[in-house]
Protein backbone atom coordinates (compact mmCIF):
# COMPACT_ATOMS: atom_id res chain seq x y z
CA UNK A 1 0.00 0.00 0.00
CA UNK A 2 1.45 3.37 -0.98
CA UNK A 3 1.75 6.36 1.33
CA UNK A 4 -1.03 8.19 -0.48
CA UNK A 5 -3.50 5.32 -0.08
CA UNK A 6 -3.08 5.21 3.71
CA UNK A 7 -5.40 8.17 4.22
CA UNK A 8 -8.19 6.04 2.72
CA UNK A 9 -7.93 3.84 5.83
CA UNK A 10 -9.37 6.70 7.86
CA UNK A 11 -12.75 6.35 6.16
CA UNK A 12 -15.42 6.50 8.87
CA UNK A 13 -12.73 7.08 11.50
CA UNK A 14 -11.62 3.44 11.80
CA UNK A 15 -8.31 1.86 10.84
CA UNK A 16 -6.89 -1.62 11.09
CA UNK A 17 -3.21 -2.46 10.88
CA UNK A 18 -2.35 -6.11 10.23
CA UNK A 19 0.13 -7.59 12.72
CA UNK A 20 -0.24 -4.75 15.20
CA UNK A 21 -1.29 -7.05 18.07
CA UNK A 22 1.86 -9.17 17.69
CA UNK A 23 4.02 -6.03 17.53
CA UNK A 24 2.47 -4.61 20.70
CA UNK A 25 2.85 -7.90 22.61
CA UNK A 26 6.54 -8.08 21.61
CA UNK A 27 6.94 -4.44 22.60
CA UNK A 28 5.43 -5.14 26.04
CA UNK A 29 7.94 -7.96 26.54
CA UNK A 30 10.83 -5.60 25.74
CA UNK A 31 9.69 -2.63 27.85
CA UNK A 32 8.39 -4.42 30.93
CA UNK A 33 5.60 -2.45 32.63
CA UNK A 34 6.27 0.90 30.92
CA UNK A 35 4.86 0.00 27.50
CA UNK A 36 1.59 1.93 27.92
CA UNK A 37 3.24 5.28 28.62
CA UNK A 38 5.62 4.79 25.70
CA UNK A 39 2.76 3.92 23.35
CA UNK A 40 0.82 6.99 24.53
CA UNK A 41 3.85 9.21 23.88
CA UNK A 42 4.26 7.67 20.40
CA UNK A 43 0.58 8.32 19.65
CA UNK A 44 0.86 11.92 20.84
CA UNK A 45 3.95 12.41 18.63
CA UNK A 46 2.18 10.88 15.62
CA UNK A 47 -0.86 13.19 15.92
CA UNK A 48 1.07 16.48 16.08
CA UNK A 49 0.93 17.18 12.29
CA UNK A 50 -2.82 16.57 12.35
CA UNK A 51 -3.21 19.06 15.21
CA UNK A 52 -1.23 21.70 13.29
CA UNK A 53 -3.33 21.15 10.17
CA UNK A 54 -6.63 21.33 12.10
CA UNK A 55 -5.49 24.58 13.75
CA UNK A 56 -4.53 26.02 10.37
CA UNK A 57 -7.90 25.06 8.86
CA UNK A 58 -10.06 26.23 11.80
CA UNK A 59 -11.94 29.48 11.17
CA UNK A 60 -10.45 32.54 12.83
CA UNK A 61 -13.79 34.01 13.90
CA UNK A 62 -17.36 33.00 14.33
CA UNK A 63 -19.46 34.47 11.57
CA UNK A 64 -21.94 36.43 13.67
CA UNK A 65 -22.25 40.19 14.02
CA UNK A 66 -21.25 40.27 17.70
CA UNK A 67 -17.63 39.07 17.60
CA UNK A 68 -16.63 40.53 20.96
CA UNK A 69 -14.01 38.32 22.60
CA UNK A 70 -14.57 35.29 20.36
CA UNK A 71 -11.79 35.78 17.83
CA UNK A 72 -9.90 32.55 17.26
CA UNK A 73 -11.22 30.75 20.35
CA UNK A 74 -11.97 27.54 18.41
CA UNK A 75 -8.51 27.63 16.85
CA UNK A 76 -6.83 28.18 20.24
CA UNK A 77 -8.71 25.27 21.80
CA UNK A 78 -7.50 22.56 19.36
CA UNK A 79 -5.28 20.06 21.21
CA UNK A 80 -3.99 16.47 21.11
CA UNK A 81 -4.93 13.95 23.75
CA UNK A 82 -3.58 10.41 23.84
CA UNK A 83 -4.85 8.10 26.55
CA UNK A 84 -5.15 4.43 27.43
CA UNK A 85 -8.57 2.89 28.03
CA UNK A 86 -9.58 -0.50 29.37
CA UNK A 87 -7.67 -3.25 31.15
CA UNK A 88 -5.91 -6.45 30.22
CA UNK A 89 -6.44 -7.70 26.69
CA UNK A 90 -9.13 -5.06 26.05
CA UNK A 91 -6.71 -2.17 26.67
CA UNK A 92 -6.59 0.37 23.84
CA UNK A 93 -4.46 3.44 23.19
CA UNK A 94 -6.61 6.19 21.74
CA UNK A 95 -5.49 9.45 20.18
CA UNK A 96 -7.86 12.41 19.88
CA UNK A 97 -7.49 15.75 18.12
CA UNK A 98 -10.15 18.40 18.76
CA UNK A 99 -11.24 21.26 21.00
CA UNK A 100 -10.28 21.06 24.69
CA UNK A 101 -13.03 21.07 27.30
CA UNK A 102 -11.09 23.52 29.46
CA UNK A 103 -11.00 26.42 26.94
CA UNK A 104 -13.76 28.98 27.47
CA UNK A 105 -14.46 32.68 27.92
CA UNK A 106 -17.22 34.45 29.80
CA UNK A 107 -18.77 37.52 28.22
CA UNK A 108 -19.86 40.62 30.15
CA UNK A 109 -23.47 39.45 30.23
CA UNK A 110 -22.41 36.17 31.93
CA UNK A 111 -22.72 33.98 28.83
CA UNK A 112 -20.01 31.30 28.78
CA UNK A 113 -18.61 30.43 25.34
CA UNK A 114 -17.05 26.96 25.05
CA UNK A 115 -15.70 25.88 21.63
CA UNK A 116 -16.28 22.16 22.19
CA UNK A 117 -20.02 22.88 22.28
CA UNK A 118 -20.14 24.40 18.78
CA UNK A 119 -17.18 22.82 16.91
CA UNK A 120 -19.40 20.16 15.32
CA UNK A 121 -21.76 22.88 14.06
CA UNK A 122 -18.85 24.69 12.39
CA UNK A 123 -17.61 21.41 10.87
CA UNK A 124 -20.96 20.10 9.58
CA UNK A 125 -23.18 23.19 9.50
CA UNK A 126 -26.73 23.46 10.80
CA UNK A 127 -30.10 23.49 9.08
CA UNK A 128 -32.55 26.29 9.75
CA UNK A 129 -34.57 25.54 12.88
CA UNK A 130 -36.91 27.07 15.43
CA UNK A 131 -35.53 28.18 18.80
CA UNK A 132 -37.84 28.65 21.76
CA UNK A 133 -36.94 29.30 25.41
CA UNK A 134 -37.40 26.30 27.69
CA UNK A 135 -38.61 28.14 30.77
CA UNK A 136 -40.37 31.24 29.48
CA UNK A 137 -41.49 32.71 32.80
CA UNK A 138 -38.20 32.06 34.68
CA UNK A 139 -35.82 32.89 31.87
CA UNK A 140 -35.67 36.67 31.89
CA UNK A 141 -32.25 36.80 30.26
CA UNK A 142 -33.07 34.81 27.10
CA UNK A 143 -30.42 35.62 24.52
CA UNK A 144 -32.22 36.29 21.28
CA UNK A 145 -33.23 39.11 19.03
CA UNK A 146 -34.69 42.16 20.73
CA UNK A 147 -38.28 42.25 19.55
CA UNK A 148 -41.75 42.79 21.03
CA UNK A 149 -42.53 39.09 21.58
CA UNK A 150 -39.13 38.40 23.10
CA UNK A 151 -40.05 35.15 24.85
CA UNK A 152 -41.71 33.63 21.81
CA UNK A 153 -39.93 31.18 19.55
CA UNK A 154 -37.92 32.48 16.62
CA UNK A 155 -36.43 31.03 13.45
CA UNK A 156 -32.66 30.48 13.29
CA UNK A 157 -31.41 30.81 9.69
CA UNK A 158 -28.91 27.94 9.99
CA UNK A 159 -25.19 27.94 9.25
CA UNK A 160 -23.08 26.85 6.32
CA UNK A 161 -20.59 24.03 6.93
CA UNK A 162 -16.93 25.06 7.20
CA UNK A 163 -15.14 21.69 7.42
CA UNK A 164 -11.76 22.06 9.07
CA UNK A 165 -11.18 18.63 10.64
CA UNK A 166 -12.08 16.41 7.68
CA UNK A 167 -9.85 18.35 5.30
CA UNK A 168 -7.01 18.26 7.83
CA UNK A 169 -7.32 14.47 8.14
CA UNK A 170 -7.20 14.10 4.37
CA UNK A 171 -4.08 16.30 4.19
CA UNK A 172 -2.12 14.94 7.17
CA UNK A 173 -3.56 11.42 7.50
CA UNK A 174 -0.70 9.64 5.75
CA UNK A 175 1.89 11.26 8.06
CA UNK A 176 0.37 9.69 11.19
CA UNK A 177 1.49 6.13 10.32
CA UNK A 178 4.99 7.26 9.37
CA UNK A 179 5.49 9.32 12.54
CA UNK A 180 4.12 6.55 14.79
CA UNK A 181 6.51 4.03 13.21
CA UNK A 182 9.39 6.52 13.50
CA UNK A 183 8.74 7.12 17.21
CA UNK A 184 8.32 3.40 17.93
CA UNK A 185 11.65 2.66 16.21
CA UNK A 186 13.30 5.36 18.34
CA UNK A 187 11.80 3.95 21.57
CA UNK A 188 12.78 0.36 20.70
CA UNK A 189 16.36 1.42 19.85
CA UNK A 190 16.67 3.08 23.30
CA UNK A 191 15.45 -0.01 25.20
CA UNK A 192 18.73 -1.95 25.13
CA UNK A 193 20.93 1.09 25.81
CA UNK A 194 21.90 1.74 29.46
CA UNK A 195 21.93 5.32 30.68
Amino acid sequence: MSKLDRSILFKKGQTKIEGLDQLISKFKELTGGKSDTKLVSAMRYALQPLQKQVKANAPKQRSNKNKSGRTGLLRKSIAVKAKKFGRGSKKKILGLVGPKFSTSITLKNGLKIEPFRYAHLVERGAASHTISPRRKEKQKSFVGPVMPGRFKSWQHPGARAKPFMKTALAAAGSQIFNRFAEKMAEIISKIGVKK
